[in-house]
């Protein structure tokens, strides 16, 4: 036993000896082992000067922290108990329950884990030093089981867990994700208490958001929204100078510049619900009182918030910020739009001062950060300086303080956007307009003229007045110039099957004012059904075909505007992809002149080419221009240019250019449908296309599940009747049961339809066999499947009823691009979606006839 001489080595006596009393006399302690060690452990931590430790109210199925240890009135950290002999390595933890907890508690930044005898310290989800572990078991050992070298370390690990100071950062990009953990964390706990009780304030409060503004709001949306909120409202209250960082001070700090986020700080964080989450707010608030206010002042010259939201969404939700859309606008880009886009408003749109002239209301319908709503300020504020010197900026920040818009839907770039561009307008000495600055926390897509809701309560009543502002700036307010970096999401699934609400993307534009009525994306739709290209409309579905069909709808076809200017940089896929068709005769109607810069970035397809983006699909920025004298019949001229090389010489090219001259621009076709890309000098252009010639393509068949596919047909028997003899339970496993393929779902035979095919669940060992086929897994991979729609997502029952005998089948990149090698291969099995190509890309198959007979030759009639 170790000497007690040493205070620690006293009070660490005394600890093990509290414990071979518990562990040893309590009756029923086996019933909650780890809760013994609550007061002792407590006791030991407080033998510290200043340590202050209180218990959590555990929550089953939550685990949240045992005890909250507060130093000099400050959260320092937590500590988790385990039973007795558990340990303290969470990595060897292996029921369901502790793995569930690890998840979650890996994101806390000071972390102590401890069964009494082994003890751990884990800062976001690292290990910190060594486990330390007592020679002797001290449930049964005491005082006996210290010894004075673990003793020694024991007490350099608690010293080191109970002095945590939250980091000091260097960076932006270091607080990025220092708190993209901790409001995950946030996260979560609001998720969990509203599952294990939707009755409690946070319970109330979800349901208010559901009430009077998000009918749709799940509990997983709310919870993100909440979190979102609370840490970017503390976030810029700190930096704004708010003296502390307590809910109400920091609502108050906000009101005068921010009076949205102070509300729904004031409305989220209301008492009772702030005890329901009080471990990952204490840990936000502490974190965020650290960092130093310089750091985003801009002192060092470089704008600190530029990437900070998308930094940090990477960090708390890759898949989120992949679904959103949210990924850097390089400012190289972002300057060449708007250097651009400027020259037309001076030249041809006569607005001499640019983006701050009177006569220009400039719209980003996705801001994100407000990035390029600063470019445009700070380019329109520089030519006024050079123009009429210094003295004019004030009262053209002034001008664009009243004329610079935009939405946002992500509260937490809404935020910053909004302290940027109000501190950027206020050091150029703008006055803002008296209800703040015209970035609104909306929902582009949300119908314009939707009812703000009714009867709300006095504390709701900002968001209500945001929301009227959104609605009255859709509907009412002229817009010159629309000008942005849209999200880009393309849906997967079958877009004529029903979405949940919450899921739904498109809006407004996709969805309309109700059931059978038109809508703005029908203008899209039309041509492409006219001209036979309907079965590639599944293209359109994607956020930035949205946003495009709403800004021209937004600049041109609301009164009194017809002369406008829309500038994206988006996917490249609307410029020579067939689903688009439709989308680009309705550019060339609405556009008098449109400029197209190519930046490529293809990494998917078989020429890979260097992208601006961290993303793997090509894009490209379009410039429209349409000026009161536009005539109505005559399509736009449309001009291409390429910018090729690495990223970095794409974005050098992109920085140097100052004006449309400094590039070489080709001209495009002007038929109303045809690409926009260069017109061909070769007769090949003039070639009739296969797609003509073959009218039908169809989609290969797509099981998403692999073993209904085999290289023999007996290795199929056997898996069928494997899944036929299993237990009820375990047929759902073996199914790989999917949304549309489950053992309770029945369909349609593929070859017979109207013939329906019984549940898989209901089938027994007695059940016919299913006939094994042919298949055209790849190119050169023939296999065999089970050609049954209960096993198949896609099984695409025309392309089969067409097979028989006399049909061949060619596959190719219908609507890719070709690289060298093979441009097509030609099968007499029913080819997979992926054969072709073997990895994407193999969507079209051109069967040789239209039925299984080979009677109906799919040529044109021609």
């Amino acid at each position: 036993m170790a000497s007690t001489t040493n205070p620690f080595i006293s009070s660490l006596h005394h600890f093990c000896t509290q414990l071979s009393a518990a562990y040893t006399s309590v009756p029923g302690v086996q019933a909650q082992p780890e809760a013994q060690l609550t007061a002792p452990v407590s006791e030991l931590l407080k033998s510290y000067p200043n340590i202050q430790v209180r218990s959590e109210v555990p929550l089953p199925g939550v685990g949240r922290p045992d005890l909250g240890v507060l130093s000099a009135n400050l959260l320092t950290g937590y500590v988790e108990l385990k039973p007795p002999g558990k340990g303290a390595n969470p990595a060897k933890f292996n029921t369901p329950h502790d793995k569930r907890q690890w998840a979650k508690f890996k994101n806390l930044p000071n972390l102590l884990y401890t069964d009494g005898r082994e003890w751990g310290l884990y800062r976001n989800g690292e290990p910190i030093g060594k486990l330390i572990r007592l020679a002797g078991d001290p449930t049964t050992e005491g005082a006996a089981a210290i010894t004075a070298p673990v003793a020694a370390a024991l007490e350099i690990l608690l010293y080191n867990f109970l002095n945590w100071q939250p980091i000091v950062l260097g960076q932006p990009k270091d607080l990025a994700n220092v708190l993209a953990p901790l409001c995950r964390l946030l996260r979560d706990e609001v998720q969990s208490a509203l599952t294990l009780d939707s009755t409690s304030a946070l319970g109330n409060l979800h349901d208010e958001w559901k009430l009077y503004f998000f009918p749709d709001a799940t509990i997983d949306q709310f919870a993100d929204a909440y979190a979102q909120t609370l840490t970017y409202a503390l976030l810029l209250a700190h930096v704004s100078g708010a003296p502390s960082l307590s809910p109400a001070v920091a609502a108050d700090s906000l009101l005068k510049g921010h009076g949205l986020l102070s509300e729904t700080l004031s409305v989220l964080s209301h008492r009772s619900a702030y005890k329901q989450v009080a471990v990952p707010l204490d840990l936000l608030r502490r974190t965020i009182a650290a960092v130093d206010p310089v750091l985003f002042t801009g002192a060092s010259g470089t704008d600190p918030w530029l990437y900070f939201y998308e930094d940090f969404l990477g960090a708390y939700d890759p898949a989120m910020r992949k679904k959103r859309g949210v990924y850097y606008t390089p400012i190289e880009v972002v300057q060449t739009q708007v250097r651009l886009v400027d020259e037309l408003l001076r030249t041809r749109l006569n607005a001499p001062n640019g983006f701050v002239d009177e006569s220009v209301a400039t719209l980003d319908p996705a801001c994100g950060t407000g990035t390029y709503l600063l470019a445009a300020l700070q380019h329109g504020l520089d030519r006024v300086a050079d123009t009429y010197g210094p003295g004019a900026k004030a009262s053209a920040a002034t001008v664009a303080a009243r004329q610079l818009h935009a939405f946002e839907l992500l509260v937490g770039p809404y935020a910053v956007a909004h302290l940027r561009l109000t501190q950027q307008l206020i050091a150029a000495g703008g006055t803002l307009p008296a209800n703040g600055i015209n970035v609104l926390l909306a929902d582009t897509l949300e119908a314009p003229y939707a009812a703000p809701p009714s009867n709300l309560p006095l504390t709701y009543k900002t968001l209500s007045r945001e929301h009227e502002r959104a609605q009255h700036l859709k509907k009412s307010v002229p817009v010159l110039v629309c000008i942005g970096n849209p999200p880009y999401f393309r849906e997967q699934h079958d877009t004529n099957t029903p979405v949940p609400a919450h899921e739904r993307h498109g809006g407004w534009i996709r969805f309309g004012d109700g059931p059978d009525k038109p809508t703005l994306l029908d203008d899209f739709l039309r041509p492409l059904t006219a001209i036979g290209a309907g079965v590639h409309a599944k293209n359109l579905y994607n956020d930035y075909v949205y946003f495009w069909r709403w800004a021209l709808w937004k600049t041109f076809e609301q009164p009194p505007h017809q002369a406008g200017i829309v500038s994206f940089i988006t996917a490249s896929s609307y410029l020579h992809g067939p689903g688009f068709a439709g989308m680009r005769q309705v550019m060339r109607e609405t556009f008098e002149e449109l400029w197209i810069i190519d930046l490529e970035g293809d990494n998917l397809g078989t020429r890979k080419t260097d992208n601006v983006f961290a993303i793997q699909t090509p894009v490209c920025i379009a410039i429209g221009l349409r000026t009161a004298t536009k005539i109505a019949e005559q399509p736009a001229t449309v001009r291409y240019t390429r910018l090729v090389g690495t990223e970095t010489a794409k974005l050098a090219q992109l920085d140097a250019i100052s004006q449309f001259a400094d590039l070489s621009w080709q001209l495009c076709p002007t038929a109303p449908t045809a690409p926009m890309l260069p017109a061909a000098t070769t007769t090949y252009t003039t070639w009739p296309l296969l797609t003509d010639l073959f009218p039908w393509q169809a989609n290969g068949v797509q099981f998403k599940r692999s073993w209904p596919i085999a290289e023999t047909s007996e290795v199929l028997h056997k898996r069928w009747k494997h899944l036929m003899t299993a237990s009820a339970d375990q047929k759902g496993i073996l199914l790989k049961e999917s949304e549309s393929r489950t053992v309770r779902s029945g369909h349609d035979d593929i070859r017979q339809p109207g013939q329906r095919l019984s549940p898989i669940e209901r089938l027994t060992a007695s059940a016919p066999p299913i006939s094994p086929e042919g298949y055209a897994y790849r190119s050169f991979d023939r296999q065999w499947m089970l050609p049954d729609a209960r096993l198949c997502n896609r099984p695409r029952p025309e392309l089969q009823r067409s097979h028989g005998p006399q049909q061949v089948c060619l596959t190719s990149l219908l609507t890719g691009v070709l690289g060298d090698g093979p441009a097509a291969i030609v099968t007499e099995l029913i080819p997979d979606l992926d054969h072709f190509r073997g990895s994407f890309g193999a969507r079209h198959v051109i069967p040789l006839y239209r039925n299984a007979a080979g009677t109906q030759p799919n040529i044109t009639a021609a």
